[in-house]
Order: C-alpha cells, then sequence, then structure tokens
C-alpha cells in the first residue's frame, strides 16, 4: 500500500509540472520561418512586399523607356554650334548635295519636292539667295538656304520651331523679337524663333549684321 501510495504522489508531482510548462510561453516564430524556409513559403509580409516591388519596378522600367524613346524620337533638339558650322561649311565647299536656286520662291519650290510639309523659308532680297538644300540635326529636319550678304556666305537654317530648342545663350533684342548669339571660331550665329518657325543665320559677319540680316526677313 505505502509503495502505491508513493507512485500517486510521483504521478501528481510529475502531472503539477506538466501542467506548469503548458502554462509558460514558447516562441515558435524562428521554427516557423525556418519550416516555411524550407519548404518555399514566403512570409505574409513578403508575400505582400514581393507584388509592390514588381511594380515598383515596372514603373522604373517605364520611365527609363519613355526617357529614350523622347531622347531618341520625341521633343525639341539642340543644334550645337559645332554642328552648325559644319554644314555651313558644307554647304558653301559643295561637299553636300545642293539645288541652286535664285529666289526664296525658286528654294520653296525645290525643298518642298524632297520635304513637302517643309515650313517655309522667309523672304529675303532676291539678290542673296544662292542655292538650298535639305539636312537634318539630331534626326529632325531642317531646310538650308545658301545666301550672300556684303560678299560673305551666309547660310540661313529653317526648321518647325517645335522640333529645335533656342540655346542657353547671349540675346540681342531687336524690335520686340529675342535672338540668341553663339559663336564657333570666326563664325557668329544668331538663332530666334518666328511664326511657328526656328531660325538659324550664320556666317563670318558680326553678329549684329546678321541680327540686321535677321530682322528684314520676310514672314
Amino acid at each position: 500500500m505505502g509503495f502505491d501510495q508513493e507512485n500517486l504522489n510521483r504521478d501528481e508531482a510529475v502531472a503539477k509540472r506538466l501542467r506548469r510548462l503548458g502554462t509558460m510561453p514558447v516562441d515558435t516564430s524562428k521554427l516557423e520561418s525556418r519550416l516555411r524556409a524550407e519548404i518555399g513559403i514566403l512570409p505574409p509580409r513578403r508575400l505582400w512586399l514581393r507584388p509592390m516591388r514588381a511594380i515598383a519596378a515596372g514603373i522604373a522600367l517605364l520611365a527609363v523607356m519613355t526617357a529614350i524613346f523622347l531622347s531618341t524620337s520625341g521633343g525639341p533638339v539642340l543644334a550645337s554650334p559645332s554642328q552648325m558650322v559644319q554644314m555651313h561649311n558644307e554647304l558653301i565647299s559643295g561637299k553636300t548635295n545642293i539645288m541652286q536656286v535664285n529666289s526664296i520662291d525658286a528654294a520653296n519650290t525645290a525643298l518642298s519636292k524632297e520635304w513637302p510639309d517643309s515650313p517655309r523659308i522667309p523672304g529675303v532680297p532676291p539678290e542673296h539667295v544662292m542655292a538650298c538644300c535639305m539636312k537634318s540635326v539630331k534626326s529632325k529636319k531642317v531646310a538650308c538656304v545658301l545666301l550672300k550678304n556684303d560678299n560673305v556666305p551666309v547660310t540661313m537654317t529653317i526648321a518647325n520651331a517645335s522640333d529645335m530648342r533656342l540655346p542657353t545663350s547671349p540675346t540681342i533684342h531687336r524690335n520686340g523679337i529675342t535672338y540668341h548669339v553663339q559663336s564657333e571660331g570666326p563664325f557668329n550665329m544668331v538663332m530666334t524663333e518666328r511664326h511657328g518657325r526656328w531660325v538659324c543665320l550664320i556666317g563670318e559677319l558680326p553678329a549684329e549684321r546678321l541680327v540686321e540680316l535677321a530682322a528684314k526677313l520676310q514672314f
């Protein structure tokens, strides 16, 4: 009988210890994380972040593609002084295909055959016109007319104002019109926008003289 009582007391003591263990908090987060990693299941927070990261990556890719598209095919471009000088030299040296003309009307007719939507060339004194051609500035079409002013060759380049940007450069104001002035070696050039057209005059003349010529253009 004493033996049975001793076993009963021992069992009761074990039961009490088990009850105490059952009430103790157990941290199973590490075990849960390990099990999820083993079977390839992401925790709820990471499952929520995955689509958000995909959306963010998509937005970033779209922004890059838009920037590339605008830089290569859309939006106005800026003509550098060196590029304008090169076009001028090619025109006066005959290194580019030119069409001999003797008036602005003839230049407009010749250019419209190559570029039906070309902007109209503004009028200048008839004795100035020598030749014309078509060129491109960073994929934007421009029309070039070779003039002669005081026996000095001057290239007038015309484009749609929506295709070209005016430079950040010193300006000259004449009769309410702003002319942007740049230079490259012995060449000066003036650029302006009038009546939806971008106009650039370049030659080995003082900037003031080019502005005077630009002010006489007939739009």
